[in-house]
């Protein structure tokens, strides 16, 4: 099992702290990650969050402490370390691992598969362009090789994040999240902590 020793016990209440994100009550208007894009070639995708109804201010504060909720809980335990299932492109081998995200909340760290001390992928927060769910974005965002080596289970939980270096060169990678439901917390809780991310950067970046 692939668990870090960086969130024991006894660093709870710093953690606490550290995952108390400043989210605003209309955070839900904040467009997708940094491109409000969810689909190839630019495509827009309309999103039930920004369908244009007022919310009042009791709505606003609900969805406030709804999202404020949900990414501290996201990031408690993605610091831990969240099963998921990574291929590898080019011969798109499966296989179990886990990803991370830093108690900085600045990298989202893939484990390397067979030596649990080793990172397989670093990706910045802050560089995240896009994140792409085969079950809304379609076959066509994602590597072939990949969806071919997909198991039927594996088709609504797929997901590619892409992300970009300072000279502009973008990676990807894809992985496979537990459940549905799961799926659905890594998209939105990703996006809050991309616009996060980019709206507090750290001085070495």
């Amino acid at each position: 099992m692939f668990v870090g020793c960086c969130c024991a016990d006894s660093s709870q209440d710093s953690l606490e702290a550290q995952f108390n994100l400043p989210i605003a009550a209309d955070e839900k208007t904040v467009p997708y990650l940094a491109t409000d894009r969810r689909g190839p070639a630019g495509k827009d995708v309309p999103s039930s969050a920004r369908s244009g109804k007022s919310l009042t201010q009791e709505e606003k504060e609900a969805e406030k402490a709804r999202l404020q909720t949900l990414v501290n809980n996201f990031a408690k335990k993605a610091v831990r370390g969240c099963p998921c299932v990574y291929f590898k492109e080019g011969n798109a081998q499966r296989f179990e691992t886990q990803y991370r995200i830093d108690k900085s909340l600045e990298y989202l760290i893939l484990v390397n598969p067979q030596e649990p001390g080793v990172t397989e992928v670093t990706c910045p927060i802050a560089a995240i362009q896009d994140i792409y769910s085969l079950a809304e974005d379609g076959a066509s965002c994602f590597p072939p090789e990949v969806v071919k080596a997909l198991e039927p289970e594996d088709k609504e939980r797929l997901l590619m994040i892409v992300f970009g270096d300072t000279d502009g060169k973008l990676f990807r990678f894809c992985l496979v999240e537990e459940s549905i439901r799961s799926r659905d917390d890594f998209l939105e809780c990703m996006r809050i902590l991309c616009i996060y991310a980019q709206s507090n950067p750290s001085d070495g970046r």
